[in-house]
């Protein structure tokens, strides 16, 4: 699945993408994804967050059953869209040098820029049970603990 995650999309994007990488989408990103590869393909691909202007509805479900961190960030879209929009030559996956910190607990992205600029962002909270879902590893694992919890 890692092999060949996004390739409709783009076929460089297996060697332009590194583990533990941050992919920035567009808006509405997974609409009409309704089967659970679309997340779990970015996972095999050692991508452990998402980050969009806004997400498809089963894509967003589906990824938080499989642990996969999504968050919606629309200033960031604009933001790249802005930074890139002159370049003559469409690229479609990219590495920007750009990095992100996103504080769960407060609710708050920072994004600095590749020349050292950071700007911050506050951003929906996660609400609890879907932190456990996460923690847990995914629905399955979350089933799996409240299954043991029981049988104590």
């Amino acid at each position: 699945m890692a092999e060949v995650c996004m390739e409709n999309y783009d076929t460089q994007f297996r060697t332009t993408t590194k583990t533990g990488d941050i992919l920035v989408t567009g808006f509405n990103f997974g609409c009409g994804s309704s089967r659970e590869q679309a997340a779990t393909a970015i996972l095999a691909k050692q991508i452990p967050l998402v980050v969009a202007g806004s997400f498809g509805n089963i894509f967003s479900r589906n990824s938080i059953n499989n642990a996969l961190l999504g968050v919606e960030l629309p200033a960031l879209v604009h933001r790249l869209r802005e930074t890139y929009k002159d370049e003559t030559e469409k690229v479609l996956t990219r590495r920007t040098g750009w990095r992100l910190l996103w504080d769960i607990r407060r609710s708050k992205v920072v994004v600095t820029e590749k020349d050292g600029s950071s700007w911050e962002q506050k951003v929906g909270e996660i609400p609890p049970n879907v932190q456990e879902i996460i923690a847990c590893g995914g629905l399955e694992g979350w089933v799996k603990t409240k299954i043991a919890a029981e049988k104590r």
